[in-house]
């Protein structure tokens, strides 16, 4: 419990220092933004408005285990019992969750409002998920901003070789182009590895989640397949020693031969 009240403390305090750059790039058409306050999570883990809604943050990828949970919902933490602007998207998923934005109202009026995804992305609770823009919003968006130089969150202009182990370390925890060849692949009960090296520690590998490795089979991708092929991906340097990128969906995977 001490474990995880730290980690609440720490993500809290990261989520507070996020400077107010983070503005939305594409806000939903004014008439269908509705002011709500937000109770906390669900008992699945979702976000939960005051008036009974749960909520599927449109750009933030699913948790895959309890300390991705544990980070999403100390995140939210900060904005509990706030005023805050929802935007739906869509129509509620099959478990109920509607597809959404929450903002942080302007400060002043005609300001810039926050998204509350790209903050909780930004200050370490939630991971990025690539999802298709409206088409009103094609071009709109805003740059992604880092709260630590405010400089577009790009990947680096030159591809990391995952190979080479200074490279990669030297680049962790930023957004990057990483090429390497798959040397092995690891299936797993809720992710899959895509390595580059058959010995742990010896070049980086790739992280997929179970759907999006369900996806990827149904395209014709293969354990037996990929051995020896290149691959680029796109995505942030993390894990133990920064060796390891999850690609968060199928526009962050490549193969090149």
């Amino acid at each position: 419990m001490r474990v995880k009240s730290l980690l609440v403390a720490v993500t809290i305090e990261a989520l507070a220092v996020v400077p107010a750059v983070f503005a939305a790039g594409c806000p939903a058409p004014e008439g269908e933004v509705a002011t709500v306050r937000l109770a906390g999570t669900d008992t699945a883990g979702d976000p939960l408005l005051s008036d009974g809604r749960s909520l599927r943050l449109i750009g933030l990828a699913p948790r895959q285990d309890a300390a991705e949970a544990a980070r999403f919902s100390a995140g939210l933490t900060l904005y509990r019992d706030r005023t805050l602007e929802l935007a739906i998207a869509g129509e509620r998923d099959r478990w109920g969750r509607w597809p959404a934005r929450l903002y942080i109202p302007a400060e002043a009026p005609g300001g810039p409002r926050q998204d509350l995804a790209l903050l909780l992305q930004h200050g370490g609770a939630a991971l990025p998920l690539a999802e298709p823009a409206p088409a009103a919003c094609a071009g709109k968006a805003a740059p992604i901003r880092q709260a630590a130089t405010s400089k577009p969150l790009q990947p680096a202009s030159t591809a990391i070789d995952g190979h080479d182990l200074a490279a990669v370390k030297a680049q962790e925890g930023r957004y990057v182009r990483l090429e390497g060849r798959i040397a092995s692949v690891g299936e797993r009960s809720q992710r899959t590895y895509l390595n580059f090296s058959r010995r742990p520690g010896e070049a980086a590998s790739i992280v997929v989640t179970r759907s999006l490795w369900r996806e990827l089979k149904e395209s014709g991708w293969t354990v037996a397949g990929l051995g020896g092929k290149r691959l680029r991906a796109y995505g942030v340097l993390s894990g133990r020693d920064g060796l390891l990128l999850e690609a968060t969906s199928r526009a962050a995977l490549e193969l090149i031969d």
